[in-house]
């Protein structure tokens, strides 16, 4: 599902700005300053002409060649001063980043961008987002809690709005896979007696990937299911458990709802919250509010609202055409 940063980028706005100033003298001023450190104007620009020369980008945010419209420039210029709030943190308490803080780091950068796009990002700034992500996900592990009720119920309303947005049938379908018709009878049978569809689901069924969610599978919309199955689950009332339906994988019940309930959700948000760590977030989110920054005029000015600070695109910024990037690729980022 996207992010809300990778669907701010999707809905940029209009006016454009240029990514690359025109002149290269070493004593212009800094893009950024964030707690006295500076982002050097050639660092920023770099950045975000990648993002503009991405073919999978390009259609929301280019504006002209070179360029990249000042609303997803802004989402851009935010993370960067995240990240320097969150890289100070990460030297100040010597946290290590560990090979699955960097996995982690690399599967939410995908996810920022959206994986098509991700891909086709230049080597070096793949590696260089992936190790901010990291960073940030190092963080998350050390001063993160356990998320709340509240957390997990949250996470679920979001998720259930995107899904409906989704499925315009409204019939989201569940499955608990075994291998012989036998034991699927006898599951059945557990079921109708009272036992939990989304509880057999997870310790019982061989498809691991929807036991961790209860057996849940999404909306039957767009997925390519085996046809016995397809057939059963199009054509099964609501709230009702089939009979064993055997495809090539096996035998399987299948359970057809308008919606998902939470309980087949919540284990599976909440092994996702403990990665994301809501309570670390809302840490970050306030040391970057907390934060001294400079923002140079014509990328934008810092703001702070409700407790959240964020960059803002320059008014009526003009177009302009970048300039061709440095050819030489800098060192990964650790």
């Amino acid at each position: 599902m996207k992010t809300v940063l990778r669907s701010s980028f999707a809905l940029a706005g209009a006016v454009v700005v240029a990514v690359v100033a025109a002149g290269c003298s070493s004593v212009r001023p800094p893009a950024l300053s964030v707690n006295g450190s500076d982002i050097s104007r050639d660092s920023v620009d770099r950045e975000l002409s990648a993002i503009a020369d991405n073919p999978g980008l390009k259609q929301q945010l280019s504006g002209t060649e070179g360029t990249i419209k000042s609303g997803g420039s802004s989402i851009w210029l935010t993370h960067v001063v995240t990240q320097q709030v969150v890289d100070r943190e990460v030297q100040r308490r010597h946290i290590a980043v560990s090979a699955a803080d960097r996995r982690t780091g690399r599967a939410q950068a995908a996810n920022f961008f959206g994986t098509q796009a991700f891909v086709a990002f230049p080597t070096w700034f793949r590696d260089q987002t992936t190790g901010e992500f990291a960073r940030q996900q190092a963080l998350f592990r050390v001063t993160g809690t356990p998320p709340s009720d509240a957390d997990v119920r949250a996470a679920y309303q979001t998720a259930i709005a995107q899904f409906r947005q989704q499925c315009p049938s409204g019939r989201f379908v569940s499955h608990i896979l075994v291998p012989s018709q036998q034991l699927a009878a006898g599951l059945a049978a557990q079921i109708s007696a009272g036992a939990s569809f989304e509880q057999i689901a997870s310790q019982q069924s061989t498809d691991t990937a929807s036991a961790r969610d209860g057996g849940a599978l999404g909306c039957i919309d767009g997925q390519q299911l085996a046809p016995a199955f397809q057939q059963v689950a199009a054509s099964l009332p609501l709230n009702q458990v089939s009979a064993p339906v055997q495809t090539q994988f096996g035998w399987h019940l299948i359970l057809v709802r308008d919606t998902i309930p939470f309980e087949q959700l919540q284990t599976g948000l909440r092994q996702r919250l403990e990665q994301q760590s809501p309570a670390a977030q809302r840490k970050l989110v306030a040391r970057v509010a907390r934060a001294d920054v400079d923002v140079d005029p014509r990328y934008g000015r810092w703001v702070v609202r409700a407790g959240r600070g964020t960059v803002e695109p320059p008014r009526g910024a003009p177009r302009a055409t970048a300039t061709a990037p440095p050819t030489t690729e800098p060192e990964p980022v650790p």
